[in-house]
């Protein structure tokens, strides 16, 4: 059994419509005026014959009552009659008596008068009508009933050859006229509608280009028509909400993709991490079950490494839970706070785990902050997790670089009124195509994955907790090489006006630069 064809011809185009109704529309015209103009022009020049009639109408009575009486010599007067003529005398009797025709054609002709009595002579009131004569040349005709003593009427009749004539010249310039019409009426039309449907041969081709694939093409917008105008500008509309919907789709599926290779590798780099203090401790154990600690001196030891792996893996924890609850809740709430006090307190912190490090709070243009008047660094933020930043960079640049070697923290306003922090340590820098990574979750500038507690490890979790809290505050952070070497972590966050119970005084500045080491440091020696 074959199948129905699901082929359907092509309908026909918008431009072939429109002109093929010009086209009618112009021919309907040219018809009904053509026609017009003959009917009106054929009933002007039968008039004029029909008043030439009824003019000549009383001599040919006049000559007719001569010749009922029998007065031959006055039928011959002709003054008033026209060049070409018909006429017929009658009898009361209805039968002709004479019948004479002045006529300039080819050949001798008779005019077939109809037979009327003179009462239907009468009923027509002296109104011509039309006859034939045996050429099949039209005449028009005139009756009259003589009302004198003799009775008998008389037929006038006029040809209309030259009425026919003039018809017929009239119809050809019509058709000839019309013709030219119609044809430069469907060009002017055809021309017309071609640049008027151009705007929508540009939304045709722009449509096209868009099932192709090419969300960016636009409808171009022209002054042609309002229509075309506001069809573009909706179109348009609708191209920009497709584009935008498409593009938050794209943006969310790589988003995805990038969440579970995210995910993929979080989790992978945690078993990792995971799995080597658990291995170091289930090594150990095994080393006491099966007796080979002998003496106290060894089991000592491996209960030291038990606890470093311990303390290990419950920092690593503690940071992987730090950062779900970070991915958990992007908002923070924000407020104004002055960072200053937080600076010192690290500087502190930093003395306090190093006491040899010359550590200063300085401008982003080196001057001491306890030489210079204090102007307060408001920041919109979360105290304590901008806290937990500067503490994470902090044990950063403890554990990289060499002992008693100097840092600074400079804090200062940009122009755009951005508050920028930096800690700048001098140790060994950091590569430049490791700067992007740094921030990554358990990434590691050194190649060792293993590596214990008591020898400074750390999971790589830091760096990219400080990220994410940055990130959360709508802010920036980054790294970029120290003068004279070494590396500088910088972070910058939106500025705001502080109240004056929110800043710190200057009292205060010069009692926090006058303390050496605080009882206990807050920052953690294996974050990273």
């Amino acid at each position: 059994m074959a199948l129905p064809s699901l082929r359907t011809e092509r309908p026909m185009s918008l431009w072939t419509r429109i002109v093929a109704l010009i086209s009618l529309l112009l021919v309907l015209g040219v018809v009904v005026t053509g026609s017009l103009s003959l009917f009106l022009l054929n009933r002007t020049l039968i008039q004029s014959v029909d008043n030439n009639l009824q003019s000549s109408i009383s001599e040919m009575l006049s000559l007719a009552q001569h010749e009922l009486a029998g007065d031959d010599d006055a039928v011959t007067s002709s003054t008033y009659i026209p060049v070409e003529y018909a006429v017929e005398i009658r009898d009361e009797q209805g039968r002709p008596i004479e019948q004479e025709v002045f006529h300039y054609g080819p050949g001798k002709v008779s005019v077939q008068f109809p037979d009327l009595t003179d009462e239907q002579i009468l009923q027509r009131g002296g109104r011509p009508f039309t006859v034939l004569d045996s050429a099949e040349n039209r005449w028009r005709v005139i009756a009259m009933v003589n009302s004198g003593p003799d009775k008998g009427s008389v037929y006038l009749a006029l040809p209309l050859t030259s009425v026919d004539r003039t018809m017929h010249e009239m119809a050809l310039i019509i058709v000839l006229v019309g013709t030219l019409v119609v044809l430069v009426g469907m060009g002017a039309g055809g021309y017309v509608t071609h640049r008027a449907l151009e705007p929508l041969r540009d939304v045709e081709a722009t449509a096209s280009q868009i099932a192709g694939g090419d969300l960016s093409q636009r409808v171009p917008v022209t002054d042609t028509s309002l229509e075309v105008h506001d069809l573009a500008l909706s179109l348009n509309e609708m191209l920009v909400r497709i584009e935008q919907a498409f593009a938050a789709q794209s943006a969310s599926e790589e988003k995805a993709t990038a969440s579970e290779a995210r995910m993929r590798r979080f989790v992978g780099d945690a078993s990792h991490e995971l799995r080597t203090p658990l291995a170091a401790i289930r090594g150990f154990g095994e080393l006491y079950r099966m007796g080979a600690l002998r003496t106290d001196e060894d089991t000592a030891s491996a209960m030291r490494r038990i606890e470093d792996e311990a303390r290990r893996m419950g920092s690593l924890v503690e940071n992987l839970l730090r950062l779900a609850r970070l991915d958990e809740r992007p908002d923070l709430d924000l407020e104004p706070l002055d960072l200053t006090d937080a600076l010192f307190d690290a500087a502190q912190d930093l003395r306090a785990l190093d006491p040899d490090r010359q550590v200063m709070v300085v401008s982003l243009q080196g001057t001491p902050l306890s030489v210079q008047p204090h102007v307060p660094f408001g920041v919109l933020g979360d105290e304590a997790s901008l806290r937990q930043v500067i503490l994470n960079l902090v044990g950063n640049a403890n554990r990289h670089t060499p002992k008693g070697s100097p840092v600074e923290f400079a804090v200062g306003r940009l122009e755009d009124g951005r508050v920028r922090i930096e800690v700048r340590d001098h140790g060994e820098g950091i590569d430049d195509d490791q700067r992007e990574k740094v921030f990554e979750r358990f990434y590691r500038t050194d190649s060792s994955r293993v590596r214990s507690a008591s020898q400074g490890g750390g999971a790589g979790l830091g760096l990219s907790i400080a990220a994410t809290i940055v990130q959360q505050h709508r802010g920036a952070i980054g790294v970029q090489p120290t003068s004279g070497g070494g590396a500088t972590f910088w972070i910058e966050l939106q500025g705001t006006d502080l109240d004056p119970e929110q800043q710190v005084e200057p009292d205060q500045l010069r009692a926090l630069t006058s303390s050496s080491s605080p009882a206990s440091p807050s920052v953690p020696p294996a974050q990273d």
